[in-house]
Formats: structure tokens, C-alpha cells, sequence
């Protein structure tokens, strides 16, 4: 007769609430008991990267795969996508400044990580979408609300891109000055004077 070992888990995670039966503790892991942290996603992705502080993390999709593609296996990924979100809503312009999509070509964007997830998915719509190519508009890398915002992992960018680390300020504020155009985040500028440059249609889904 064999005895079955439960082994303890920590996982860290963000609400959400499609998930909470298993964070709450209410749907039970076969052979495991999971004690789940609640953080932030950007201090999850962070102290995961950093430091393996847990066993099990939420991570960025865009930082994982910078990862995998540069050799480091050191993660091993899950087919388990938590966050699911239509990026159309995540482009912030100054009022009144830039009304269609298509008006971005030629523009400065500012996004806060190259490798972040939600900045990997609203280049493709600009290049696949709205048929602006990357190599076409400048782009600047800050926090969104604060300064000294940086990559967490080595970039090998396209041939013509042209990315710009700005870490003594913040996207929200070189919007409202006017050195930016439009500001591609998944969180928004924290200032009036932004707008969000939404799309038709588009909304969360299962968040």
C-alpha cells in the first residue's frame, strides 16, 4: 500500500475571479496544498524573474518567450492564460490629437516595457491591423507613472527599430508635454488630459 505525499505550493497570482474557487482554496489540487499570494502582476513578474521566490508565478508571456528565445530554459512555461484582454483600449493620446488608429504611423509611442505582454500584442495590431510597420513610428521605453521603469530582459529588436530608455521620466508626463504621441500600456496614465483611444467593439474579456 502505497502513501500519497502532498506537497506544499506557493503560487502568486492577481485576482481573477474566474480562478477564485482555486485560490480561495474551495476546488482542492490533487496532492498538493496551495497557498496563494495576491500582488500586484508587475511585482510578481519581477520578484519571479529575479529571484524564484515562489514555485508556481503568474508571468508575462512577452518576458517568457524574450527568455526562452534567448536560451535561458530556466522557466518552465504552462499552457494557462489567467489574463485574457483585447488590447484595442490600452492606446492613450492627447485629446482631440490623434482620431483613427492609422494616424500613428510616424508617431512617437511610449510603452513601459518592450518585452511587456500587452505591448507585444498592441504591435501587432499597429502592423498587422492598422498595416503600420514598426520601423515606421519611434518609441520611447519609462514607467507609465513614474520614472526608472526598466527592461527585465535582454531585447534583440527588428532591424530599424528605434527604441529610446527615457528612465528619468514617465510616459504619463511626456504625453501631456507633448513629447510623446500616445502612451501603449496596459495600465492608463495616471493625469487628466489622456484619453483612451478605444476601439469599436472592443472590450475585456473573461478578466
Amino acid at each position: 500500500m502505497t502513501t500519497q505525499t502532498t506537497v506544499d505550493l506557493t503560487l502568486a497570482m492577481a485576482y481573477y475571479e474566474h480562478v477564485a474557487g482555486l485560490t480561495s482554496g474551495r476546488v482542492p489540487v490533487e496532492g498538493a496544498r496551495v497557498r496563494w499570494l495576491e500582488l500586484p502582476v508587475e511585482e510578481i513578474f519581477h520578484r519571479f524573474y529575479e529571484y524564484r521566490e515562489w514555485e508556481l508565478s503568474e508571468m508575462s508571456m512577452g518576458k517568457y518567450i524574450a527568455q526562452v528565445s534567448q536560451g535561458d530554459d530556466s522557466m518552465v512555461g504552462l499552457p494557462v492564460f489567467p489574463s485574457r484582454v483585447f488590447r484595442h483600449s490600452a492606446f492613450y493620446v492627447r485629446a482631440g490629437e490623434i482620431t483613427a488608429p492609422e494616424r500613428l504611423r510616424g508617431k512617437r509611442l511610449g510603452i513601459p516595457e518592450w518585452a511587456q505582454t500587452a505591448a507585444v500584442y498592441m504591435r501587432g495590431l499597429l502592423t498587422q491591423e492598422w498595416g503600420i510597420p514598426l520601423e515606421e513610428v519611434r518609441w520611447f521605453q519609462a514607467g507609465v507613472n513614474q520614472p526608472g521603469r526598466r527592461e527585465h530582459v535582454k531585447l534583440a529588436l527588428p532591424p530599424g527599430v528605434e527604441l529610446t530608455p527615457v528612465p528619468g521620466r514617465s510616459l504619463n508626463d511626456m504625453l501631456l508635454a507633448g513629447d510623446i504621441d500616445a502612451v501603449l500600456s496596459a495600465h492608463p496614465p495616471a493625469r487628466r488630459g489622456a484619453r483612451g483611444a478605444r476601439q469599436p467593439g472592443a472590450a475585456p474579456v473573461d478578466r
